[in-house]
């Protein structure tokens, strides 16, 4: 396409470039020989059959994600490519974000280094003048860098390596170019392969395809780069040849404009309706901080499983007298006040419900979604909103992670040299106002001595003398009964001036009585006990004291599990109740192999839970359980997008989710030890190498694995 006829308009934001014919240029020297009524001769470069279909569904896939559809020059001559990218350029001059993809020829110009796209005029490459003839990347490229906007250049060409070697001078945080190529710069790209996974990859973005975590307001470059080249492999070993290898700058940590994740909640109106519980972990993430776990806090405080609709009820019960002394310990004032509250107990007792209703409760943002469901909660019980929470659930994390995470939450401007853990309790002593920090599973962590003695005992021990205040912060901990690991916090919990919550020494008579009366909720929610009030409390009051009779700690979360076992057992007379308690599994495994076994189980249940017990650190996407779960299928069968969807949508009740740092996408982990134990052993089907593999790669991956109840 020549000439100034060009499509698109000044706004736009995506080009996309395909060249399939070429022509030779006229030199602009004189020649005898010259015949301007002749055509001009083919050039020596190769039709590119493919090109103009697939940058046309490049086009038409980016306009699925995007708010507007790219402009598509097909064949443009050298000056009509010079001309497009000027007018981009210009249109990002004062700040913005674009994307240019490129499909052509490409070549290294001699001398150069310089990464040259073939537009459908230019010089063959051997030329003295071919230079002039062509779109040179290095170029484009340092004009993107004096500027203040950001390219994102999508390269489909022979050698397009060499275009992201330039990005490597350029410091990190200033650059603003950055660069996914199709090749290696020795190498060569085949058949449009790029171009083709490109548009896949944006065809599964549209349609919900691939997991990106609806608090992502946009797509992580590096989900997009590995997304691509994954493709590409596949691609390239069902056509029958050589892998064909990706690469890009330099993507990581970066936060780009680029390519907007389309099931981003961006109206939380809807999501403040609560209609499920999605709708209210969108709320959490989208309108909090995304280190804030959604499962962890939420489904503590509330008392239900992820699998359950969010309704305007909470089940928090059992605790109502340890919640009044937190409660009171926050309202005290700094000069009277303790500014250390440690709560602990074994697993399962309790520990992360009452920091779940705290942080609920009072935190600013929080509270105001949360309000229907937080109000189940006698107004007595109920923390007061503070204007600064910053909670952090540590399992699996080290120092610096639980650093970075307070200072976020807390809006802290970031030191030149970034954070350290004194630089942190400097900043929050400095706080015009003490905020409430809140650092549950401790001893999950995998440095809880380190987060314990340079975070959180100077946090308690310090006092801001210049800024009128005695304390720097109220601190919330939630800690097993470690203290062989850390004395030194065991020491702080014990002075008479702290304040220690020990939710072991409970008296038995009350907690079988706080069981039934959460039993007996949880079954009111279900159809089969809604209209059956007599045997409901029935069944509530024999599982509770079967529960505490014979469950060897974590009571609350085991009458949990229980629920779902009773609901269909269904026992309506006192020798089916019997009957039902004596099968009643008091392990969660066993409760777990309960529903496994039920007729009604998905076919890829088992194995993606299976594939999850090897996981590591915070999770496993649904791409990477649908790559492992086979190794767990009786058949080694691979199973579909919906098949892994619908598996987790059926196991929800076992699963934990975070959402991926580096890809923005949705982790999903098992929620106990006991489970992943459970199923490493037993995995049906046998682990096999993979597994094997997985598991030496567990251990020594970041995290300290799947979440255990505390």
């Amino acid at each position: 396409m020549a000439g100034d006829d060009l499509p698109g308009k000044a706004e736009d934001l995506a080009v996309v470039l395909s060249m399939s014919k070429f022509q030779l240029a006229h030199t602009g020297e004189d020649s005898e020989d010259d015949d301007q009524e002749d055509p001009q001769e083919r050039s020596t470069w190769e039709e590119l059959k493919f090109a103009e279909h697939l940058g046309g569904l490049v086009a038409e896939r980016l306009s699925g994600v995007l708010a507007g559809p790219p402009d598509h020059l097909h064949n443009p001559d050298h000056s009509a490519v010079a001309r497009r990218m000027e007018r981009l350029l210009s249109d990002i001059t004062e700040g913005g974000d674009a994307i240019v993809h490129v499909l052509s020829h490409g070549f290294i110009l001699r001398g150069a280094k310089d990464l040259c796209v073939v537009a459908t005029d230019s010089l063959p490459s051997d030329h003295r003048l071919v230079a002039q003839s062509v779109f040179r990347i290095h170029d484009f490229l340092t004009k993107v860098d004096m500027g203040f906007g950001r390219i994102l250049l999508l390269l489909d060409v022979c050698h397009s390596g060499v275009g992201i070697d330039w990005t490597r001078e350029i410091t990190f945080p200033d650059r603003r170019a950055f660069v996914i190529a199709a090749c290696p710069s020795d190498e060569q790209a085949w058949e449009g392969r790029f171009s083709q996974a490109v548009s896949d990859v944006l065809k599964g973005l549209a349609q919900g395809h691939s997991e990106i975590h609806p608090s992502e307001r946009f797509v992580r470059l590096t989900w997009f780069k590995d997304a691509v080249h994954k493709r590409v492999q596949q691609l390239s070993t069902d056509a029958g040849h050589p892998v064909q290898e990706v690469v890009s700058s330099d993507l990581y940590g970066l936060a780009t404009e680029f390519l907007p994740n389309p099931w981003f909640r961006e109206d939380l109106s809807a999501v403040l309706k609560l209609k499920n519980y999605w709708d209210l972990q969108d709320f959490i993430v989208g309108s909090v901080h995304p280190s804030l776990d959604v499962d962890h806090y939420m489904s503590r405080a509330s008392g239900r499983d992820t699998a359950q609709q969010a309704q305007s009820t909470c089940h928090f019960k059992g605790r109502e007298a340890e919640l009044e002394r937190i409660r009171a310990w926050l309202e005290e004032g700094a000069e009277e006040g303790a500014t250390l509250c440690v709560v602990t107990g074994s697993p399962g007792v309790g520990k992360s419900a009452l920091l779940g209703v705290v942080v609920c409760c009072a935190h600013p943002q929080l509270v105001k979604g949360l309000r229907p469901v937080m109000q189940s909660i006698p107004q007595k019980l109920r923390p007061d909103p503070r204007s600064r929470v910053a909670a952090v659930h540590a399992r699996g994390m080290v120092l610096s992670q639980v650093v970075d995470t307070v200072a976020a939450q807390l809006d802290l401007p970031l030191p030149p040299e970034g954070w350290t853990a004194q630089k942190l309790v400097d900043a929050v002593a400095g706080l015009a106002e003490e905020p409430l920090i809140v650092v549950d599973a401790l001893d999950e962590a995998m440095e809880s001595v380190q987060i314990s003695v340079e975070l959180l005992l100077p946090l308690a021990n310090r006092e801001d003398r210049g800024g009128g205040r005695r304390r720097a912060c109220q601190l919330l901990v939630g800690v097993r009964p470690y203290w062989d690991k850390l004395p030194q916090l065991a020491e702080a919990a014990g002075d008479a001036r702290q304040l220690l919550v020990n939710l072991d020494a409970v008296d038995r008579a009350g907690l079988r009585e706080a069981l039934s009366d959460y039993i007996n909720e949880m079954l009111s929610d279900t159809d089969t006990y809604l209209t059956r009030g007599k045997e409901r409390r029935m069944v509530a009051e024999g599982a509770a004291e079967h529960i505490e009779r014979h469950a060897a700690g974590g009571e609350f979360l085991k009458a949990q599990l229980s629920v779902r076992y009773l609901e269909a057992a269904a026992p309506v007379t006192k020798a089916e109740l019997e009957r039902a308690l004596s099968g009643l599994p008091l392990t969660f495994a066993a409760l777990m192999e309960t529903q496994l076994s039920e007729e009604r189980t998905h076919p890829w249940a088992r194995p993606v839970l299976a594939a999850l017990a090897f996981s590591a650190g915070s999770g496993m996407p649904a791409d990477r359980i649908a790559d492992v779960a086979p190794e767990f299928h009786p058949r080694k069968a691979h199973p579909t997008r919906a098949d892994v969807r619908s598996a987790l949508d059926h196991v929800a009740f076992y699963l934990r989710h975070d959402v991926d740092p580096t890809h923005g996408t949705t982790l999903y982990r098992l929620f106990h030890q006991e489970l992943v134990d459970h199923l490493r052993s037993r995995p049906r089907g046998g682990p096999g190498p993979l597994a094997g593999l997985l598991a030496d790669q567990c251990e020594g991956g970041p995290g300290a694995g799947p979440v255990t109840a505390s």
